[in-house]
């Protein structure tokens, strides 16, 4: 069987809730949806780390963008998403297609339009010449239930500059 050469790249938390602060899953274990979804495109799953497991453990508070948004966590993001965005960068100089990204609506890390660590994925990705330009999300909702097709699923396009063009139109 031929490969697709289409990488999805994820959160951590739609292959794993288990990572996910206690009483935020929106899944006991996989978002089957987007799994689903991703198997039916032929797209292949890049799931990247989890940052608030790995900076502050399984048990760790829920906490708000503001409160993650400091030195210390960036540096740590940088630290973990290297090997990853190095990794995926080998793809794409092997002609793999990045077809986009998966965040979590209103994750303070994962959120594709504020998430601290998404603003990182972005920015280090452009940095080492990585094309992640679109993004969908597991949306916020009673169910959080993935639907491609719906416009609480789709973010849309980003680039390293959308924080800015966000705060330009307020």
């Amino acid at each position: 069987m031929k490969r697709s050469k289409q990488l999805l790249v994820v959160s951590h938390c739609v292959i794993n809730q288990n990572a996910v602060v206690e009483g935020e899953a929106r899944s006991p274990g996989i978002m089957k949806a987007a799994v689903d979804w991703s198997y039916k495109e032929g797209y292949g799953v890049f799931q990247l780390p989890c940052p608030e497991f790995t900076f502050l453990g399984p048990e760790r508070p829920p906490m708000t963008v503001e409160e993650y948004d400091t030195p210390e966590f960036h540096a740590h993001n940088r630290k973990i998403l290297l090997p990853y965005l190095e990794q995926l960068k080998v793809y794409q100089d092997h002609g793999y297609d990045i077809v986009g990204g998966l965040g979590i609506q209103d994750s303070p890390s994962c959120d594709p339009g504020k998430g601290i660590f998404m603003k990182d994925v972005i920015q280090l990705a452009a940095e080492l010449g990585i094309n992640i330009d679109f993004f969908w999300q597991i949306p916020n909702t009673k169910t959080g239930k993935f639907d491609p097709n719906h416009p609480k699923s789709v973010f849309g396009p980003v680039s390293p500059s959308t924080e800015k063009d966000n705060e330009a139109v307020k």
